[in-house]
């Protein structure tokens, strides 16, 4: 009888594999939970859930998107689709199979494991996939750890906060327009002669146009945050370009402005997230003051993180959502003091596209 060789990619598995026993010990109720483990992409460490299938590691597809990967779902033929550059495959559920895109023709090729569907979830061949997409996989025996190299290059466009040694801060608030905050908000930055940049929802302007209006006509910035506030992680890659582009319709519709400004709900972004948002012309602003006002702060709690953290050209992170806990009282609270605190230290106030013109 002839043994066979096993080939590379079945190495890797096995000895990735190996690893994740001594990262957990995965614990079964039916099949309800999974087990998670960190794996490296590009120097940085991405935790995910596993199935072991058949000797084979499989997580699930929408985790590619941390490659740069574009992974989207076809719901007539019940399959995900990857695509990067000029390489586009699709993997149908509970098939062994998968449909490549190659020279303008479908052309299957096998799998050595099915992709699976778990709680709605679909899960594909980890090493398969990434070497379908040309990307390195490599097993680190003394850091006993498992690293994918992408190979996929995406100019990066988060900005934190300005780069700059002049005294100018920029407050900045998530989540509305509503009814409730947003009124008491604009009525403080009015009588204190500052301007805020307010980051929307296409859903919430629909909601409140008037106060929508009331943001621009009172010469505040605008920035998208999506139409529903989805965590974009675990949003496929169609989807998440459809929350952009209908939040940036909304605001045309409403107040004649689409504007390059994007913040991510939670944060929470992907490499693939971010090609998005190259292809879109959006810059993606994050923070570099987190006042966790969310968390249902007093007003001096947050008066205190901004007074340790703030530093020239600083973005302040608040919101405007409205809750039945009323958890933004501390911010109404704060955002007097916090202007007044500021400028007492000597800085100015301005509209984060003010912040970043010369940045």
């Amino acid at each position: 009888m002839q043994i066979r060789k096993p080939t590379y990619a079945q190495k890797i598995v096995v000895i990735f594999l190996l690893s994740l026993i001594t990262l957990s010990s995965p614990v079964y109720a039916n099949e309800s939970q999974l087990p998670e483990a960190p794996i490296f992409i590009d120097g940085q460490a991405i935790t995910t859930k596993y199935i072991m299938r058949n000797g084979h590691l499989l997580v699930p597809a929408i985790f590619l998107k941390h490659t740069g990967t574009y992974v989207d779902w076809n719901e007539q033929y019940r399959s995900v689709v990857f695509r990067v550059n000029n390489t586009m495959f699709a993997l149908p559920v509970g098939k062994n199979y998968s449909d490549d895109f190659v020279n303008g023709l479908w052309q299957r090729s096998a799998l050595p494991t099915e992709t699976l569907e778990f709680n709605g979830e679909p899960f594909v061949p980890l090493v398969s996939v990434a070497r379908k997409l040309g990307m390195g996989v490599r097993y680190d025996p003394v850091l006993n750890r498992t690293f994918i190299t992408s190979t996929i290059t995406i100019k990066s466009n988060t900005i934190m906060k300005a780069n700059t040694d002049v005294k100018l801060v920029a407050l900045t608030f998530d989540d509305g327009p509503e009814s409730h905050y947003t009124p008491q908000i604009l009525d403080i930055l009015k009588a204190k002669g500052v301007p805020a940049t307010f980051f929307v929802m296409g859903k919430q302007i629909e909601a409140f146009p008037d106060q929508m209006k009331r943001m621009v006509n009172e010469g505040h910035g605008i920035a998208n945050h999506t139409w529903n506030h989805p965590n974009l992680r675990r949003v496929w890659t169609a989807k998440v370009r459809d929350e952009i582009l209908s939040t940036q319709m909304q605001m045309e519709k409403v107040v004649g402005r689409k504007p390059d400004l994007f913040r991510p709900p939670f944060g929470a972004i992907t490499k693939a997230d971010v090609a998005v948002l190259n292809e879109l012309g959006l810059r993606n602003i994050m923070w570099s003051v987190d006042t966790l006002d969310w968390s249902g702060l007093s007003g001096d709690e947050i008066l205190k993180i901004v007074e340790r953290d703030i530093t020239p050209g600083g973005i302040i992170l608040q919101h405007n959502f409205q809750s039945h806990e009323r958890l933004l009282d501390g911010t109404i609270e704060a955002l007097p003091k916090i202007i007044d605190e500021l400028r007492a230290r000597g800085y100015k106030f301005v509209t984060v596209q003010t912040l970043l013109a010369n940045n």
